[in-house]
């Protein structure tokens, strides 16, 4: 579980280096869809993260039962 929340933040750190530092020019559509790609990995890692935790507090409160 861990690995692949590491991996969505490595994720977001590519795209926002690429948006600082382009490799090469990109055309609006390109920019478009490279936000839209970016705000939907952002989505996921939070709704990762609430659902973890709340995962993991379920799992506790289960262990104490």
């Amino acid at each position: 579980m861990e690995q692949f929340k590491k991996m969505l933040v490595e994720a977001i750190e590519s795209a926002n280096e690429e948006f600082e530092a382009p490799s090469r020019e990109y055309s609006e559509h390109d920019i478009s869809f490279m936000m839209g790609y970016k705000q939907a990995l952002q989505d996921m890692l939070e709704d990762f993260t609430d659902d973890y935790e709340k995962f993991l507090n379920d799992l506790i409160k289960q262990s104490l039962n």
